[in-house]
């Protein structure tokens, strides 16, 4: 039985679900709503009393006195546009299950009204699955919160997939690394961390560690200037290496990918009407694998590794196809 305490939290709960600017409700309609929701009987004086109190708590619920219809809370921490699309980005998370997925769906849209969220309701049955799931993966990523405050190194298994499309640990032996900072890139959860024996950053996807566990040794500081945001916008899916400066000459078609992938402060050092000639800053392995995924419509002219390596891989790929 609810004590007269809870009446304010009964009202805020209902504000929250079933009004918004197009659905008002009356006095009427919310001690309808106590009564069936909550058993709760109370009187038109307690609404008015409650309501106030959640207005001075902070509250923005707009009163009869403004709108001459009723109550409604005017003001929620998210839009429903801002909803809609984390859930959309929780339907094209790979790495979450259906199970987890379709559950973060059910709490998102309660962040707003039934009436504003019914309209992508749907979401919550999209959400499907490529394959098998991480049941850990909420966990590790407490874990690895938990190991980056405290400056501890972690360790786990790495599980990939084997041609008999098992998954199974890379190797034997647990890798332990310098957790620096978690990163989304192109549907996936990365971490990106430091191995000891190597001064380049490493990546690892969320979704294939197993076993975590935070260690008691403290993690080897990442490199100087190091931003998480800035490094993984220069590591095209998310390869790494060393950053250097690249010089391209791209079909004008695929200008807006460039932009997308290396932003708009790269340097235009020329154009004409059908190409241009850019300077961008990646990571080496990034860059390489950009430059062949791209190599119909853009051509690397610096430095000359890069040039030679990509001309290496044609050469291989076309000797394939013979």
């Amino acid at each position: 039985m609810l004590t007269e305490k809870a009446n304010i939290l009964c009202i805020l709960d209902i504000l929250k679900e079933y009004s918004d600017q197009d659905h008002i409700l009356s006095v009427s309609d919310i001690l309808k709503k106590l009564q069936a929701i909550y058993g709760v009987d109370v009187d038109r004086r307690t609404i008015y009393r409650n309501i106030d109190a959640l207005i001075e708590f902070g509250y923005d619920i707009s009163k009869y006195s403004e709108n001459k219809e009723g109550y409604f809370l005017r003001e929620r921490e998210f839009e429903t546009s801002e909803i809609h699309m984390l859930c959309d980005a929780v339907i094209s998370a790979d790495c979450i299950s259906k199970t987890l997925g379709r559950a973060l769906i059910r709490k998102l849209q309660n962040l707003g009204s039934r009436h504003q969220t019914k309209a992508f309701s749907h979401l919550e049955t999209v959400k499907t699955e490529k394959h098998a799931p991480n049941p850990q993966l909420f966990y590790n990523i407490d874990l690895l919160d938990e190991a980056m405050s405290l400056g501890r190194k972690v360790e786990f298994d790495y599980y990939i997939y084997d041609l008999d499309l098992k998954q199974k640990s890379k190797r034997e032996k647990k890798y332990s690394v310098s957790p620096y900072s978690m990163y989304w890139s192109m549907g996936r959860y990365y971490l990106i961390s430091g191995l000891d024996q190597y001064d380049n950053l490493t990546h690892f996807r969320l979704d294939r560690i197993r076993n975590l566990t935070v260690t008691g040794d403290p993690v080897k500081p990442a490199p100087e200037g190091f931003q998480p945001y800035e490094y993984a916008a220069k590591a095209p899916f998310m390869f790494g290496g060393e950053v250097e400066n690249y010089t391209i000459c791209c079909d004008r078609a695929i200008l807006q990918d460039v932009i997308d992938r290396f932003g708009d402060k790269i340097f235009i050092a020329g154009s004409d009407e059908d190409t241009f000639t850019a300077v961008v800053k990646a990571t080496t392995g990034g860059m390489r694998l950009w430059a062949i995924h791209y190599m119909e419509t853009c051509r690397v002219l610096t430095p000359q590794w890069l040039v030679d390596d990509v001309k290496k891989a044609i050469k291989k790929g076309t000797a394939r196809y013979k």
